[in-house]
């Protein structure tokens, strides 16, 4: 009796530290974290697929299409915003840590190698407040590791089947850089099909869920898709494989990348037991810690979603050839963590973001006309309640070349000549942008990254000076309002 009082507070402890830590880094961070530059982009495309369009279609949207429909459906209900969006994705991240413990229990009656895994990854600032910004790496890393679930539990092979086909689709639906993980676990099921009619569903029942999931979006504006989803991200002139890369690359999760190392020193005498579920775990982990490391233009954080699933893949390893309650050895693990402390931690904002960008949706709301607003950061409008000008929707990624308004409307991006354009004619209600004229104001040419001519910025610059005055100046933003125009009139 007193062991089992034991084993039961023992478990509860696991679970309040991986959680505690978690959300406890997340709390900290979801006030002094730094806003990234998507998490405007994401929160617009969940506002707009709630008022029924849809992604590269109707707007542009460089991902792919299914997270806005997810994080869209909460924010209907909670509220659409920086703080609802960034709560949402560490509630995702933590649905995942819950699948990986769990099926790490239903595979070996222990709970410890699920905990420990988990909390390899958990301890990590760097991954936490990653997964906690206003992205897709918590949703992703969620259907990730219940696609990996779905792939080492023991259930019934037909139901795992099938759960895997949905959360694999899922996946890579909202990140792409997940699918060769995906792709790896779908072996398994082919590995453990008993007969030639399980081996072709393996293959149909995956393949059919993501086409049902994903074709829909493509056949509805092909070009603007792969241009969305692909050209985007391989058309950068950044050559990233640089050390400080693989820094970030290793900052992520120290401890996962040295657990799944760990674990690969097995696969030889996996692959002679024929542990071939285990084997391909770890092949499919691999996969996704390196894979989305080899475009020249990727960046090290790109591995986030994988990083629980290579914590999975390396105590899977481990606890498979361990026998009894495993080698002493493993208690070391519970240190590894500390690795991340030989590198800065992440940075934090100066000040407090969101009372920044509430001062300026207030101010927005209360003295703006009514109509869309300009702003290279799109999570304002969201703020605001506002819609933006037509072709803005990535914010600061938003502007094509020089002499590319035709492609630029057609992909539903926009370019340069078109915000001045708008600007000339006083269509923003507002401008909004950051203090200091940073490259996050329209400086970027969409896909390459390249500078915007400066001769081209300066005269955008010099109309919104000509056309508007500034109207509210905090230590982040800055807004315009139009020239000779009278502020909206609020009631009290």
């Amino acid at each position: 009796m007193r062991n089992n009082i034991t084993k039961t507070a023992l478990i509860c402890l696991g679970f309040a530290v991986v959680f505690g830590l978690h959300l406890g880094l997340f709390c900290y961070y979801l006030d002094h974290g730094r806003m990234g530059a998507d998490e405007g982009f994401y929160a617009i495309a969940a506002r707009k697929v709630m008022a029924g369009e849809i992604p590269y279609r109707d707007f542009s949207y460089t991902q792919m299409p299914l997270l806005p429909y997810l994080n869209g459906a909460m924010m209907k209900v909670f509220g659409f915003g920086l703080t609802t969006q960034r709560i949402l994705n560490i509630t995702w991240s933590c649905i995942g840590l819950l699948a990986a413990i769990l099926a790490l229990r239903q595979r070996f009656g222990r709970w410890e190698p699920g905990i420990l895994a988990a909390f390899c990854v958990v301890s990590s600032p760097h991954f936490v407040q990653l997964v906690g910004m206003g992205n897709s790496h918590g949703a992703a890393t969620m259907f990730l590791s219940l696609a990996t679930a779905a792939a080492i539990t023991r259930f019934p092979y037909m139901r795992r089947l099938i759960a895997f086909g949905v959360f694999a689709a899922l996946a890579v639906g909202c990140r792409l850089s997940v699918a060769p993980v995906t792709a790896v676990l779908a072996v398994v099921f082919i590995v453990e099909a008993p007969d030639t009619r399980r081996r072709l569903l393996a293959i149909a029942v995956p393949s059919g869920f993501a086409l049902a999931f994903l074709l829909p979006f493509f056949a509805a504006d092909l070009q603007a898709a792969l241009f969305n989803t692909w050209e985007y991200h391989l058309a950068s002139v950044f050559d990233r494989r640089v050390l400080g890369n693989w820094i970030q690359w290793w900052k992520i999760s120290p401890a996962a990348i040295m657990v799944l190392a760990t674990g690969l020193m097995t696969l030889p005498r996996l692959v002679r037991t024929r542990q071939w579920t285990v084997a391909l775990l770890l092949a499919a982990a691999t996969a996704g810690i390196t894979i989305p490391m080899i475009p020249s233009s990727s960046y090290g954080n790109y591995i986030a979603p994988a990083t629980l699933t290579a914590s999975v893949a390396g105590l899977a390893a481990g606890w498979t050839l361990a026998t009894g309650n495993g080698s002493p050895l493993r208690h070391v693990v519970w240190l590894l963590p500390l690795l991340v402390l030989f590198h800065p931690l992440p940075r934090l904002a100066r000040g407090d973001t969101s009372t920044a960008l509430n001062e300026v949706a207030a101010f927005i709301e209360s003295s703006a006309a009514d109509g869309p607003i300009l702003t290279s950061i799109p999570i304002v409008a969201v703020e605001s309640g506002r819609e933006i000008i037509a072709g803005t929707e990535m914010g600061m990624f938003s502007a094509m070349g020089p002499g590319e308004e035709k492609r630029a409307e057609r992909l539903h991006f926009t370019t340069l000549k078109l915000i001045t354009d708008a600007v000339t004619g006083k269509e923003p209600a507002a401008i909004v942008l950051l203090i200091g004229n940073p490259v996050w104001n329209f400086k970027w040419i969409n896909p390459s990254l390249r500078r915007q001519p400066k001769k081209a910025h300066r005269a955008f610059m010099k109309t919104v000076a000509t056309n508007y005055s500034p109207a509210l100046r905090n230590d982040k933003f800055v807004v315009y309002l139009p020239r000779g125009t009278k502020r909206k009139k609020t009631s009290r």
